[in-house]
Formats: structure tokens, sequence, C-alpha cells
């Protein structure tokens, strides 16, 4: 906060319900409305109960060169969520209009600079450079239009930036899945989304080859690059296409087939995991690839009422020695189910032939 800002900021509001969240309207200097608030950023490890995906400062950029350049133009109303009600303090107009007056917020209670009083719920590129705290940035002092949300749970501010981002203008991102992860209740989160279910299981089982190494959104920390998002659209496919995972009634147990999968994918291709910038493995097409492929293998597996992680490794050892680097064999070769078919068609398990073998031997049948 600018150390000469008031003690006590004054604003004219209108005090109202909008489905169902109590809120107070107005107008306010962009500058001040970033003063008073401040983002609540998630990370996975530094603070897992924050409700803000990191910002992205090219974008902050952006938006502060339109507002501090324009003339004539739009800014989006800036959402904002007062966690400590005794900051405010609203006053109506009169007695018979109780709906308009002056909402006062008190600046005493931002000693911490850590706490945080107000949260932006959505708004933050707009605000980061706002307040002329950072070198090379100046004030905006531009009137914009602002909502502050008053007695939320810090599950319903997550609801509601996850229903401005996806509901209204959908965001396929790693960070919305985790959020989804966070407010639905485990069992519903089994039956309801299984796929979102094991991929979150992956990132935090400490049996799983995915520990610690998915991201899942916010503040991206050093070493986490599989998202969330794509692995679990890689489980998805994967459930999706397996006849035999779908006799498995709870995800548990379809968790810890998955999971033996790619333990055993870990031991066929350990370097993917020693060195994954030098492969393509566990990143886009790759990975994707695995996943596939993994439909075709647990089949293999439990149709001989088999699913350890050795028998699946045999099964992935069976066919060709493939090379995953950047530069092997994949690399131009078409996209993540190409390659799956590829590696699959040399495959071979118990008193099975391959696919590439028996399609040899109907070919070469005159009868």
């Amino acid at each position: 906060m600018s150390k000469d800002i008031p003690s006590i900021i004054t604003i004219p509001v209108v005090r109202s319900k909008m489905l169902g969240v109590s809120v107070y309207r107005g107008f306010a200097e962009l500058s001040l409305l970033s003063d008073i608030s401040k983002a609540d950023i998630y990370d996975q490890k530094n603070n897992p109960i924050g409700t803000q995906r990191d910002l992205s400062i090219s974008h902050a950029k952006d938006a502060y060169i339109y507002i501090k350049t324009k003339n004539f133009g739009f800014c989006p109303e800036v959402f904002l969520c007062a966690r400590e009600n005794q900051v405010l303090t609203f006053k109506p107009l009169s007695d018979e209009i109780t709906e308009l007056g002056i909402l006062e917020i008190d600046t005493s209670y931002y000693k911490d600079q850590k706490q945080i009083i107000i949260s932006r719920i959505d708004g933050n590129h707009r605000l980061h450079f706002a307040n002329g705290n950072q070198t090379g940035y100046s004030r905006i002092n531009k009137i914009v239009s602002f909502c502050l949300a008053i007695d939320l749970s810090i599950e319903e501010e997550i609801q509601l930036f996850k229903d401005i981002n996806k509901n209204q203008k959908p965001m396929n991102t790693s960070h919305l899945d985790n959020i989804e992860i966070r407010l639905t209740p485990e069992e519903e989160l089994k039956k309801r989304n299984p796929d979102l279910f094991i991929a979150q299981q992956l990132n935090i089982d400490d049996k799983s080859p995915f520990k610690n190494i998915i991201y899942e959104g916010g503040k991206k920390p050093v070493g986490v690059d599989i998202p969330l998002k794509g692995l679990r659209t890689g489980i998805q496919y994967m459930l999706s296409r397996s006849t035999q995972l779908l006799r498995l009634p709870d995800a548990i147990a379809q968790y810890k087939v998955i999971k033996n999968y790619f333990n055993a994918v870990k031991k066929w291709q350990p370097q993917a995991w020693d060195n994954p910038k030098e492969h393509i493995m566990l990143r886009g097409a790759g990975l994707w690839a695995i996943c596939f492929l993994g439909a075709q293998v647990i089949d293999r597996t439990l149709l001989q009422d088999k699913y350890s992680t050795e028998h699946m490794l045999q099964i992935l050892k069976s066919g060709k020695e493939w090379d995953w680097s950047k530069k092997g064999d994949f690399i131009g070769r078409g996209g993540a189910l190409e390659i799956s078919n590829r590696i699959a068609r040399l495959l071979k398990d118990d008193n099975h032939m391959s696919t590439s073998q028996l399609f040899d031997q109907i070919m070469a049948d005159d009868s």
C-alpha cells in the first residue's frame, strides 16, 4: 500500500445482493483499488489455500498500457472481496434511502503487509501495476467501476473465481481443475470425474512416478512440468478406450492399476524421468501417447487377471526398443495416437502374438 494513503477512504456506493452475494458497487480510482487489495496467489507448496492464479507479467503490462494510454475505452469491473468486515463501515444516505450511501475503509488494519484484508477475485492483471509502486509504472488515477463482496468463505471466493473464469469465459487450465478438486468432496469426485481424481492422486501418492511433478496451477514450482489438465485428458482417453478398466467399479481400483502402468513405463524408459527436457515422453504428444498406449497394455494384463507393474513392464519390453529423445523415433511421425499405435503393434504377451505377427499370418493365409 502507498505510504500517503489516507487513514479512512470514503467511496459512494450502492449496497445490494447479486445472485446471493452481498456486495457494494461503485466507482474509484484504479490506483486506490490497487492500494487496498492484494492477490492471494495459489502455490501448491507454499500457499495451498490461495485463490488466485499466477500473474502473467506480460498480460499485466498490456492491461496497464491500455488503461494508461486510452482516452476512450472500457475496463471491466474489478471484483474484490473483503475478508475482514471490521475494515468497512457503511453509512446510508438517509433513513428512507438505505441502499445508497458512503462506504468507509479503515486502512489502519493494513499494518501487516502480508495479511490480505481485501482480496482480488477478478482484475488482478489490471490492478498489479496501477498503484505506481513499481519502477517505471506511474499511478493510474482513472476512475473504474468495482464490486466489493462481503461475508464470503474462502471456498465461496474460490467458487466465484471458477464461475467467472470457466462458466462465463471458458478456460482450459490446470488451475481450474485444481479448484474443482478442492471444492468437490472426494467420494463425489471419484464418481463424477474419476479421470481428475486419478490425475490428482498421481501427484500426491508416494508410490506414484508422478509424485510432486504435476503442475496444478498458480505459481509454478521448479521441476513441476506435467500439467494436471494434460494428464487428466490423457487418463480420460485411457478410461474411455479401455474395455477392462470399466470392469472395476471404483476409481480407487482403477487408479491402482493405472499407477502400476505408469510405474512400468518409468522402469521401461527411466531416462525420460531422469532427463525429461531431452525426451518427449512427459510432455505434449509423448505424454498423451503413453496414456493412449496404457489402454491397450492394461487391457492385455487384465484379460489375464493380472495387474502388476512387473507384468505390464514385461509387455512393454516385448516390442521394439524405442528412442524417446527429442531427435529419436517419434519426431515428425504423427501425433500421440500414431505413436501409441506404432508401439502397440509390436507388443506381445504370454501365449499371444503381437498385432504385427497376427497381421503377417492373416496375409499369408491362402484359404
